[in-house]
């Protein structure tokens, strides 16, 4: 008797990890950079979802319709990094995106344990951060959450940066270099000075639950934290800021000619919260003004 209760609690956990293995294999991202450069039509930005599924497939749903060529995800996967299910619930929310384009994500605080992070997506040559060429626009993904890569980070950075400086740029990072709170904008004014030195065109981060858009010396600097998590209310004053909603939202960007690109801002209502068109030519033009 003893021996089948035993048989049937053991087949019974078999079974849920074989399931559990099975749909993690289904669902696994590959980052995919062929061809080289892609001229596409959409691009949707976006993140921190946390584990608040509800609002996460929301927004999923929306981004889903809107039928993007490609999705930058700027970070925050799970509430708890080194919990599988959260992972595997997040895999499963965005699968119908990873199924319809491109998806390149950006590693966030929340994706502090790293075993979790790269076995759910598989990141080029296992590095969190990349960079890659599409619509136009070549994209930088950093990864500023591990201190031990530090150094070997603002090399690459460099770089690749003087590689492709005839470009338009965008960059992308979790923790954000202008906000209005909660949290303190992430210190790092060397990166300050090398996205005005490359004419970076936009810079996209998180971390801090809303929308909020500020310029510096042209750049358009992008909060995109409304995929889910709670939302967080202003605490601090940040002089540089143009436009703040404390909504869930998504980014849309689009092309409007060899230079120039559009980004609106949707919220979790399908309206429209913000609106922003820059070039590398406005980018140089606002390079001669704004001091920090």
């Amino acid at each position: 008797m003893i021996l089948d209760i035993l048989f049937v609690a053991l087949f019974i956990l078999c079974a849920v990890i074989g399931l559990i293995l099975v749909v993690y294999f289904l669902v696994r991202h590959r980052l995919k950079f062929d061809p080289a450069d892609k001229d596409i039509n959409k691009i949707v930005i976006y993140g921190d979802v946390r584990s608040s599924y509800k609002m996460h497939n929301h927004i999923a749903n929306m981004i889903s319709r809107e039928n993007p060529d490609m999705i930058l995800f700027t970070g925050d996967i799970a509430s708890n990094s080194h919990n599988f299910l959260h992972y595997l619930i997040f895999s499963i929310i965005e699968n119908k995106l990873w199924k319809k384009c491109e998806y390149y994500p950006i590693r966030g605080n929340h994706e502090s344990e790293i075993y979790h992070y790269q076995i759910f997506l598989d990141l080029p040559k296992n590095k969190t951060y990349y960079s890659f060429d599409r619509m136009g626009m070549h994209f930088i993904v950093l990864d500023v959450i591990d201190e031990s890569i530090h150094t070997e980070l603002v090399t690459w950075l460099k770089d690749d940066l003087e590689k492709n400086k005839t470009k338009n740029i965008s960059v992308g990072l979790h923790y954000p270099l202008f906000t209005s709170g909660k949290y303190y904008p992430y210190h790092a004014p060397y990166l300050l000075e090398l996205f005005e030195a490359y004419n970076v065109i936009f810079v996209f981060s998180a971390h801090v639950h809303s929308y909020e858009r500020s310029i510096y010396k042209g750049t358009n600097y992008i909060v995109t934290a409304g995929g889910g998590a709670p939302l967080y209310p202003a605490t601090i004053e940040n002089k540089y800021k143009v436009c703040r909603v404390n909504d869930h939202h998504y980014c849309v960007m689009t092309r409007n000619n060899e230079d120039e690109y559009t980004i609106k801002v949707i919220d979790k209502d399908g309206n429209q919260i913000d609106e922003v068109t820059s070039s590398k030519a406005e980018m140089i033009a606002g390079n001669l003004c704004t001091d920090i």
